[in-house]
């Protein structure tokens, strides 16, 4: 009789039950917890020690919602998704999920299960976008079950707009700051904080995520092409990859060039009165080390103070290079690339209410041509009828028969 516990594939962190009893052989997996493995390892060989048969023959019960769950947070959502997507959703489950759904069968969650814990989150006082991360946790773990072939369907699909409560259209107006206003809060920087300047003419100039501007490190400038390229994010102390997961590359203003260009050469001059060629490689660090976005805001907010400007987020700082660029008449697909948008339509859904339209009077277009026939009336005149058309004659032979008569007399 042999009943054993293994990590399979080795590394993996899944651990599996072995059993071997009497020419029988049969395995089950456990999932991601050690611990609860050789618990259950122990009450099946205690089972059998005591002759209890039924074990090898019966059938491996379906994890509850919350075991599913654990491992889709280990498996699928921990190595895809961001540490703040994973400690979201983590949160999600501990708070609001496990009471109501965590013991139930995978197999047996229903929907109406479904609606009464998000109706219960809703009814607690908190938002739409907070009972919307709690459908796309059940929905995940449920994809996930269908994955694994334990459910043949998602009983969460659709459940928000059974709920009345789908995502609405319309979006708060996006604040921007004014060309004049940018000048002024940069002007108010190099005063009070010099050494944040070149952080704050990078945000501006580039529209980049404050997140991917402190994960700049100085490999990531060309300097013969002068562009900066963007592969990282720095939030919550960890470098992560971007928001789209994708590297991509901004242009860089000549006064950004040389900005930058004069920051490396003060770099460069520290480095060498510290005894090293080594420039240290972030370009905006602290001491070393990778500045905190809570440092940058602080300073943010009394740059605003003393602009004597109301207060927006720093956030803001990137609609204002996208409102810009739409005003000086460049395309929707430039500025979806420098964003790093991930499509098109995100730039269109965002900003496409900036663009200037030079349009009036189109529809004009879509008109019939005007006819052009002879016995068409002319425009804003009256049709000739016959009586005039007689008239006209009279009055021709009468000024023919003054004009013969002048004629006589010379």
């Amino acid at each position: 009789m042999g009943v054993r516990v293994r990590e399979k594939p080795k590394g993996s962190g899944d651990w599996w039950i072995f059993i071997n009893h009497q020419g029988w052989r049969k395995s089950k997996k456990v999932g991601k917890d050690k611990k609860l493995a050789n618990e259950i390892a122990r009450k099946i060989k205690a089972r059998l020690i005591l002759g209890d048969q039924n074990v090898m023959n019966e059938k491996e019960a379906p994890p509850t919602f919350d075991e599913l769950a654990k491992q889709w947070l280990a498996m699928h959502v921990k190595p895809s998704k961001r540490s703040t997507t994973y400690n979201r959703y983590s949160s999600m489950l501990r708070m609001y999920l496990k009471k109501p759904l965590g013991n139930i069968p995978i197999d047996e969650l229903k929907r109406s299960d479904i609606l009464k814990a998000f109706r219960q989150i809703h009814s607690k006082g908190l938002s739409r976008s907070t009972v919307e991360t709690a459908r796309n946790v059940v929905s995940g773990v449920c994809e996930f079950a269908i994955d694994y072939e334990l459910i043949t369907y998602n009983p969460c699909a659709g459940i928000m707009k059974r709920m009345g409560m789908q995502r609405k259209l319309h979006k708060k107006p996006i604040v921007v700051f004014s060309k004049d206003e940018v000048g002024l809060i940069l002007q108010t920087c190099q005063k009070l904080r010099p050494d944040y300047y070149p952080l704050f003419l990078t945000a501006f100039r580039t529209g980049m995520r404050l997140g991917e501007i402190l994960a700049l490190k100085w490999e990531n400038v060309n300097w013969n092409r002068s562009y900066i390229v963007i592969q990282e994010s720095f939030r919550n102390g960890k470098l992560t990859s971007t928001k789209t997961g994708k590297a991509r590359n901004v242009e860089m203003s000549n006064q950004l060039y040389s900005t930058l260009r004069e920051l490396y050469r003060k770099r460069k001059e520290e480095a060498l009165k510290a005894g090293t060629n080594e420039v240290e490689p972030i370009i905006f660090h602290t001491k070393g080390d990778y500045t905190s976005q809570n440092s940058a805001r602080n300073v943010w907010k009394r740059l605003l103070t003393k602009s004597e400007l109301d207060y927006r987020k720093l956030h803001c700082i990137r609609h204002t290079f996208a409102s810009l660029l739409i005003a000086d008449g460049h395309s929707l697909t430039y500025i979806k690339d420098a964003m790093g948008h991930s499509s098109i339509q995100i730039t269109v859904d965002v900003y496409g209410h900036l663009i200037p339209s030079d349009d009036k009077g189109a529809v004009n277009t879509l008109d019939d041509a005007p006819k052009t026939t002879p016995s068409a009336p002319s425009e804003n005149k009256e049709a000739v009828t016959p009586e005039d058309y007689g008239q006209f004659l009279s009055m021709v032979a009468m000024q023919g028969f003054a004009l013969s008569k002048s004629i006589e007399t010379k």
